[in-house]
């Protein structure tokens, strides 16, 4: 079982929001452990082709567009055709990615001066038309494609004893704002369609589990990307990493892993569970339950606590 236990060899995945970011390092990985066919999903086809020339035997391109439910149809039509180029007479999918996202900030306020008109102007600044976009693609796009391709999932769970070997399972890209609240960044739509996300994470896992497809999410945090960018003294990751205990932000090699786990025999005993693929500041004087994730903001110290009822501690990181 040693050899095998992380195994996604021979298998077929599809990652969508593959055009770049961490979308392309979990497509790159896949491809790299041994699955056979990765089909990348975006809407650039130029990226998309840059993303594929790493693995060009491994990595198919498929254009498509997650953010309408046509458009998740015509994405799961376009890759049991070209299975079926590809040989394949019974189409199955062993890994599903939805990993497709967007972000639009709200207005900025300075939370020390701003007035209540300044922080209402600021919140309806984003219009009826960006909430529905978001919504679409980081929410919607999950039960949509899903439910496209379910069909082959569970083909590939049922073959073979597939079940057993972690193979027809679901992995959704929530972020940890989904599960915490930051103060500094106003991601409030962003947080809500991510939160949203896992929502729908637990309600599909209780409905496709009996059906032998596992779902899953991952959230990651400062995991550099085309939205998270080191480089862009703007960008979230830019502003926190000095305060990441380990001394360092994360790499495509830790999503990898997560990635892999949950696709292979390792993981397949785990459906409708959230892993959080990021680090937090630990207070070990105060137990080793007791956290705080600092978040920058300028000239104010902030932070986010979250510690077991039954312990009165608590952490604060000086910023």
């Amino acid at each position: 079982m040693a050899s095998t236990l992380f195994s996604v060899s021979g298998r077929v995945a599809l990652v969508s929001g593959a055009s770049s970011g961490i979308g392309a390092y979990i497509a790159k990985g896949l491809a790299e452990h041994g699955c056979s066919r990765v089909y990348i999903i975006g809407r650039r086809e130029s990226a998309l082709k840059t993303v594929a020339s790493a693995f060009p035997k491994s990595l198919v391109p498929i254009v498509g567009d997650v953010s309408t439910k046509a458009g998740c149809v015509q994405i799961a039509e376009t890759f049991e055709k070209l299975e079926k180029q590809a040989g394949v007479k019974e189409v199955s999918l062993d890994v599903l990615v939805n990993n497709a996202g967007t972000a639009k900030w709200e207005g900025m306020w300075d939370e020390n001066t701003a007035s209540a008109e300044e922080v209402k102007q600021a919140l309806l600044k984003l219009d009826d038309d960006d909430w529905a976009t978001e919504f679409a693609i980081n929410s919607a796009s999950i039960q949509w494609l899903s439910a496209a391709l379910l069909p082959y999932l569970v083909h590939a769970a049922k073959h073979n004893d597939g079940f057993r070997e972690g193979r027809g399972c679901i992995i959704n890209n929530t972020s940890v704002s989904a599960l915490y609240v930051s103060r500094a960044d106003k991601l409030h739509l962003y947080s809500a369609s991510k939160a949203a996300a896992e929502s729908i994470t637990k309600n599909l896992a209780s409905k496709f589990t009996k059906m032998g497809v596992r779902v899953n999410s991952f959230a990651p945090a400062n995991i550099p990307s085309e939205m998270n960018d080191p480089n862009n003294e703007y960008s979230f990751i830019s502003k926190v990493g000095h305060i990441i205990p380990i001394g360092r932000i994360g790499s495509e090699e830790d999503t990898v892993g997560t990635i892999v786990y949950l696709a292979s025999r390792a993981g397949s005993y785990v459906s409708g569970t959230c892993i959080a693929v990021s680090i937090l500041t630990w207070d070990g004087r105060r137990g080793a339950n007791t956290f705080s994730a600092g978040w920058w903001y300028p000239r104010r110290r902030v932070r986010l606590r979250n510690r077991p009822a039954h312990r009165s501690a608590k952490c604060v990181v000086k910023l």
